[in-house]
This record gives C-alpha cells, sequence and structure tokens, in this order.
C-alpha cells in the first residue's frame, strides 16, 4: 500500500463545520460592538458640534449657527456641509437653530443599517446629550438624559 499523505474529505469537512460554528457564534458579537462602535462615535461627534457651537456663538456674539456654517469657519470637520450628512451609520442634522432665541439643536439619527445603533441622539444649547430609543431623534430638550438610566 503506499504511503497516503493529506487529508481525507471527512477531515476538512470536520473543520469547515467548527469554522461554521465558530463564525455563527462570533458574528453576532462583532456586530454589535460595531454598532456600540458606531453609536459612541455619534456621540462623540455631537459633543463635537457642542463645542464648536459655543466656540462659533462666543466669536461671533452670541448668535447660533447651524452645521454649514460651523464647517465652512472651520469649527468642525468640512465633510460636514449641511444637514443630512451620514458618518459611522449615523444621519446627523440641525433643527431649531433660532437666532432671536439663542437656541439651537443638533441630532444623530441611525441609518437603519445592521451596523446602526439602536437609538438616536441630540444635543441642545444646554450641552446635554439626550436620546431616544427609536429612530426619530429626540426633538429639542426631550428624551431621555444619557447616562441616566
Amino acid at each position: 500500500m503506499k504511503n497516503q499523505k493529506g487529508f481525507s474529505l471527512i477531515e476538512l469537512l470536520i473543520v469547515v463545520a467548527i469554522i461554521g460554528i465558530i463564525a455563527a457564534i462570533a458574528i453576532p458579537s462583532l456586530i454589535k460592538a460595531r454598532a456600540a462602535a458606531n453609536e459612541s462615535a455619534a456621540i462623540g461627534t455631537l459633543r463635537t458640534f457642542g463645542s464648536a457651537e459655543a466656540t462659533a456663538m462666543s466669536r461671533n456674539g452670541n448668535v447660533p449657527i447651524g452645521i454649514a456654517s460651523l464647517s465652512t469657519g472651520k469649527y468642525i470637520d468640512e465633510a460636514f456641509t449641511g444637514t443630512g450628512v451620514e458618518r459611522n451609520s449615523y444621519v446627523f442634522n440641525e433643527s431649531d437653530v433660532v437666532s432671536s432665541a439663542k437656541t439651537w439643536h443638533f441630532t444623530a439619527a441611525p441609518n437603519g443599517g445592521i451596523v446602526s445603533g439602536d437609538r438616536s441622539f441630540g444635543i441642545s444649547e444646554d450641552f446635554v446629550i439626550r436620546y431616544t430609543t427609536t429612530s426619530t431623534a429626540p426633538s429639542h430638550l426631550s428624551g431621555t438624559v444619557l447616562g441616566t438610566t
């Protein structure tokens, strides 16, 4: 009989089955970790918007400005050209930017993809991040305060 070298078909199928089982266990955890990272990035971006708004208001006579103006004024990343910009599976928008009332509100809502987070976020002139557990971002000064539950 010849000296056979290599793996049999059964051995290769067992290895493929083991790899499939490991992947089935690991992939949902990786997706959840990616969604959590995207949520964290959205929160960080909203905090940056809040800081940029405070800086801009202190430099222009306490008058709030929107995302496009923050970008043009080099307060935030130039990729934010206005509302509706998507980054890290979140869509960023502005609302309630009213110069006479000195109010502003920025939101981040998940785009609905598999690695989007489960929560929507918002920040207003009180610089508090709030969230809702829906795909609709919290309205001005509404929602659950982040870190309280």
